[in-house]
């Protein structure tokens, strides 16, 4: 009788384990969502668009659809669809009527919101409700555009390549390399968003009509410019590509309230240790007409250190930095001393004159986006005592000193400059 029973059950389970999923998703029945963008809706109270693969391998220039209250349209490759609803899944169930795909949110690459979406103060009652969503990771990258997000993502397509992950992906991680703009992700400004002692920032992006890039007028005079000072939309660029990351916008809680330019966005990168690496251009301290090139590097954590003066915090600040030349203009012997000392403090006094600036800016916002109120939790033994004294308030109110130390590690391939021999001498 056991050996019957047992016969059973083997049989159960293998005929189980034969059996197809029920549940199972097919690669050629879902639609991976890679963008999805937010604006202020006409018909409704939100505009969603999302973009994807339309699995066509290249533009056929026909319309995908259009949606209720939006548009849709096909880019090379893949495709986007726009909807006006009272919210981010009664929008999606919408647009499920529409597409012949179910959209699936798990490849996302980037969350993409305008910037009078994000000054109405509007982020917190949409970022909070999907970020429960389990198809939408903590790693997407969150972006805050010049005009709508419908425009936006209607810009953004591969330039390089034809894989549109990988082109999102890669333009995330460029703050490595530049410093112009903050890699900031949903998990990130989350946690910001809900802290007691740090406020939210966001990555700037627009798309950059070229309007600043003029093929004719007068030439170049020889002022000076270090190259990011611009806001986002405003580099005279030309080329195929209209998508454009620079700058920061700033928050207090779930409302913008201030942008930073790629030179502020780079100081504020130093401020709280996550500037990596980048270019800069100075002012040659011997003839300022000319400049100097660097390749800027952290060389460790900036050192915060914060103490009381009553109520009033009081900080002291000191950047790490070092870095290698890459070019003089005046071919004068800057790879040795007196000059190689000379144009490490000329660097210094640029560095902490824009640092000084930033802070100022931010106090006069009464936001402080430099993670000063993590350091400051150390000066409290209960969370009580930290949430009645309220940093974020008092912030404002704080005194601070800056100290920039950094080093000319290297001289680039040469050891010497030598000036230009002229021929008429």
């Amino acid at each position: 009788m056991s050996k019957k029973i047992a016969l059973i059950v083997i049989c159960t389970i293998l005929a189980a384990a034969l059996c197809s999923c029920y549940d199972a998703k097919e690669i050629d029945d879902i639609a991976h969502v890679l963008a999805i963008g937010v604006d202020k809706g006409v018909s409704d109270k939100w505009r969603l668009t999302l973009q994807f693969a339309n699995m066509k391998g290249s533009s056929s220039g026909e319309q995908m659809g259009t949606s209720s209250g939006g548009d849709g349209g096909s880019q090379d490759g893949y495709t986007y669809v726009t909807v006006d609803a009272p919210s981010f899944f009664t929008g999606l169930d919408i647009l499920n009527t529409s597409v012949p795909r179910r959209l699936v949110f798990t490849h996302a690459g980037f969350i993409v919101v305008s910037e009078e979406f994000a000054r109405d103060g509007l982020l917190g009652e949409y970022i909070a409700p999907i970020r429960r969503f389990s198809e939408i990771r903590g790693s997407v990258h969150v972006v805050v555009t010049k005009g709508s997000a419908l425009d936006f993502i209607k810009a953004n397509k591969p330039v390089i390549g034809t894989t549109l992950s990988k082109a999102i992906n890669t333009s995330a991680r460029e703050p490595e390399n530049t410093g112009f703009f903050p890699h900031v992700t949903l998990d990130d400004f989350y946690e910001a968003l809900l802290s007691t002692y740090r406020q939210p920032i966001l990555a700037m992006g627009a798309v950059n009509r070229f309007e600043n890039f003029d093929e004719k007028g007068p030439k170049w005079n020889n002022e000076y410019n270090p190259g990011g000072q611009y806001f986002a939309g405003q580099t005279p660029r030309y080329g195929e590509n209209n998508i454009e990351y620079w700058g920061t916008a700033l928050f207090d809680k779930d409302k913008m309230v201030g942008e930073l330019n790629g030179s502020e966005t780079r100081a504020l990168m130093m401020i709280r240790g996550e500037f990596v690496r980048g270019f800069f251009t100075i002012q040659d301290p011997k003839e300022p007409e000319l400049i100097i090139a660097l390749d800027i590097r952290q060389d460790k954590r900036p050192r915060v250190k914060i103490s009381f003066d009553g109520d009033i915090p009081v900080v002291d600040l000191t950047l790490c930095l070092k870095g290698d030349m890459l070019s003089v203009q005046s071919r004068l012997h800057y790879e040795e001393d007196p000059l190689l000392s000379l144009l490490e403090e000329k660097f210094k006094e640029d560095v902490k004159e824009h640092v000084n600036q930033l802070i100022n800016k931010c106090k006069s916002l009464g936001i402080d986006v430099f993670k000063f109120g993590n350091v400051v939790t150390r000066q409290f033994l209960t969370i009580d005592a930290l949430e009645e004294y309220n940093w974020n308030e008092h912030f404002k109110d704080v005194r601070f000193t800056t100290n920039v130390e950094f080093l000319i590690k290297r001289t680039g391939t040469q050891r010497k400059s030598y000036p230009i021999a002229n021929p008429e001498e």
